[in-house]
């Protein structure tokens, strides 16, 4: 092979490669997400009823230690109230995990952690720690949190193409939360009034950074709790495909297309030279 070819090959690879990385990273963080939720799902049926109880009670109990407490944004540091100390400490089934966020229509199901670190935001969903924890009950509203437009990973992404009355779903340990999207904003982040709860209603807001590269706004997705019902969600899920899986496999189908175009051409060309030469 001559050394024209192997520079055409390598320029054909790499080209194909720079167009697979961004849908392969994203799928592979897919995968290891969805592990850290099958984990989760399978630590949280080995607890004991007692204790699942004793959870939920001391997560009630923090939800109105911080009752009225202000909600600040979790893009800006520093900001926030001192928490009390065993926040860490509850609901933690696995490796500071709280449970899962399900958003069928867009394919997504990330893991909850406790707290908005910058290593959560990276790998899932994180918890604003003065807002109540995801159980439920009427006057919670609980924040949940992560980027959106990372090269390596979906997350919150695709969270401007909910509307209102999309449904998305909270599992903590065995038992599953709908909720139903009833206010969509773009706010500033010292516009928090959009956060604060309401007395009679039980809400869920998913909180990210928008637009893509600027960040100068959040773009919040309010949920207010509506009944479970679980084949409304599988209709929802059976609607869904993974995007990446189609665009990996248009890559490649690509690229062998082009690399047989590449060789009927050499071909081609080498036939014409020795009809010349002859």
């Amino acid at each position: 092979m001559t050394k024209r070819k192997i520079l055409i090959l390598i320029l054909l690879i790499s080209g194909t490669l720079l167009i697979l990385y961004p849908n392969v990273s994203i799928l592979l963080s897919s995968f290891e997400q969805a592990s850290v939720v099958e984990d989760y799902k399978k630590s949280a049926t080995y607890y004991d009823k007692e204790l699942v109880k004793k959870e939920r009670k001391r997560a009630k109990e923090y939800n109105k230690s911080i009752a009225g407490a202000e909600v600040h944004d979790p893009f800006v540091p520093g900001s926030g109230i001192v928490i009390p100390t065993d926040y860490d400490g509850i609901l933690n089934v696995s490796n500071g995990i709280m449970g899962t966020l399900e958003i069928p229509k867009i394919g997504l199901e990330l893991p909850i952690y406790h707290g908005i670190s910058e290593d959560v935001l990276q790998k899932g969903v994180g918890h604003l720690k003065e807002t109540a924890f995801p159980i439920g009950g009427k006057g919670n509203h609980v924040i949940l949190s992560t980027h959106r437009g990372l090269p390596k990973a979906k997350l919150f992404t695709d969270l401007d193409k909910l509307d209102i009355g999309d449904l998305f779903y909270i599992t903590i340990y065995d038992e599953i939360l709908a909720y139903r999207v009833d206010q969509i904003k773009v706010i500033e982040p010292k516009d928090t009034k959009y956060l604060i709860p309401i007395e009679d209603k039980d809400l869920v807001t998913l909180l990210t950074c928008t637009p893509y590269g600027i960040n100068s706004h959040r773009l919040v997705v309010r949920g207010s709790r509506t009944k479970y019902i679980p084949t409304e969600k599988e209709a929802i899920k059976n609607t869904t495909s993974p995007m990446e899986v189609y665009l990996i496999i248009a890559s490649m189908v690509g690229f062998i297309c082009l690399l047989k175009l590449y060789w009927k051409y050499e071909k081609k060309r080498g036939e014409i030279a020795k009809c010349e030469n002859g």
